[in-house]
């Protein structure tokens, strides 16, 4: 601690004359400040942010889709990682760029819950204005999660927090160094105010509709379709709803994925395995649908049915239970994808658990009632299709 307070009043005590503007942001307990070499092509700037926050960026321009970006987040050393990036993609995570050249300065790193950059860019004059009174910046905060990698491309959540702000670079022009800020605002001006990020509506939308498609719509479309087979109306609009919503919960999934490093080549197990069990339930739902219209078909030619279990019955029904448990794995490997925390995981694991234990006895009480009615309509259909061959047989016989 004492080595911390002399590198700081060293810095202070270097840098007491150098010109710079300086951005104070209490609602993110966020300092800013910047500082301007004259005939360099040197930026010096300081930040300073709670340690809560996953990272923590400054970028020089208007919007994050065009603005070179500063990403300063934790080493693996206690230090500072600094990831100079575009977000060559429009608006999702921005790419690392390795011809941005910078030095971190000590006392850059994790100090008394407070994360620290001292720092220079050597080549980031070409993306601004030196001589505007009012250039342009917008800074932003991660989530309150852990990171700590010494890799420039380590992939990062959605930031929590952002907003935009002015400074005057003129005023930040002087005697070069680290610039120490001051405790208030100077030569910068917050545009507007400090955004909280809402939660993507595409994530949100993506959770939901697949929760409710594997943990309300597969269980009861599996009771509907094993215990309740005297109705199998009731399966078809099951199954519909079912198909439909682990669409409609694709689709945002989609979205989402094109946001991140990780996600946008569809390699993760969680996307890997959603889109193989989507493509297969809408296979079971076209095979399905092709089994009840060749039942259809043959009860409007006249010809009398079996009920009784054929073997592709018993495996439609199988891959459908299999493809439930591969959702409901697919649900936990998303949450983990998602960085979900241990708590928000074991929830979900005690609602799967109430699932199965609800569930299992509604369906073997149905399908126990159910039972003995369907062996005797099996019986009946069987035996009226015995007498209708046993008829077409002493036709063809007695004709002969």
């Amino acid at each position: 601690m004492k080595l911390l307070g002399l590198l700081l009043w060293l810095t202070q005590l270097q840098t007491a004359l150098a010109a710079a503007s300086t951005l104070r942001i209490g609602d993110s307990n966020t300092t800013i400040s910047i500082n301007i070499p004259p005939n360099s092509d040197d930026v010096n700037f300081y930040i300073s942010t709670p340690d809560y926050y996953q990272y923590t960026a400054i970028g020089f321009g208007t919007l994050m889709s065009t603005s070179l970006l500063l990403i300063a987040y934790p080493s693996t050393n206690g230090s500072i990682t600094l990831s100079p990036r575009f977000a060559t993609a429009g608006y999702s995570e921005p790419t690392y760029n390795p011809s941005i050249r910078f030095t971190i300065h000590p006392p850059s790193g994790i100090h008394a819950h407070e994360m620290l950059i001292n720092a220079t860019c050597h080549t980031c004059r070409t993306h601004f204005d030196p001589l505007s009174p009012s250039q342009p910046m917008i800074f932003a905060s991660g989530p309150p999660s852990h990171l700590a990698s010494d890799d420039p491309s380590a992939p990062l959540r959605r930031h929590v927090v952002h907003g935009r702000f002015t400074v005057d670079l003129p005023r930040a022009t002087g005697a070069g160094g680290i610039p120490f800020p001051s405790t208030g605002t100077e030569g910068a001006v917050l545009t507007g105010s400090v955004v909280a990020t809402p939660r993507s509506k595409q994530s949100l939308a993506h959770g939901i509709v697949f929760a409710v498609a594997t943990l309300v719509i597969a269980p009861a479309d599996m009771i509907v379709a094993g215990a309740l087979r005297r109705w199998p109306v009731l399966h078809s609009v099951s199954a519909t709803v079912y198909v439909a919503l682990a669409v409609g919960a694709l689709v945002p999934g989609i979205a989402i994925s094109r946001e991140h490093f990780a996600t946008r080549d569809y390699k993760t197990g969680h996307q890997v395995l959603g889109l193989i069990g989507v493509a297969v339930l809408f296979g079971m739902f076209l095979w399905g649908a092709g089994m009840g219209f060749a039942r259809a078909a043959a009860k409007k030619r006249g010809e009398v049915v079996n009920k009784g279990d054929s073997i592709w019955g018993k495996v439609h029904r199988w891959v459908g239970r299999g493809l439930w448990i591969l959702f409901i794995v697919d649900g936990g490997l998303g949450l983990r994808l998602a960085e979900r925390s241990n708590l928000f995981m074991m929830g979900y694991g005690v609602l799967v658990g109430v699932v199965f234990l609800v569930g299992l006895p509604i369906w073997f009480l149905i399908w126990r009632c159910s039972k003995y009615q369907r062996e005797k309509e099996v019986e009946e259909e069987n035996h009226e299709l015995q007498q209708q061959q046993y008829n077409i047989y002493n036709h063809s016989h007695n004709n002969y």
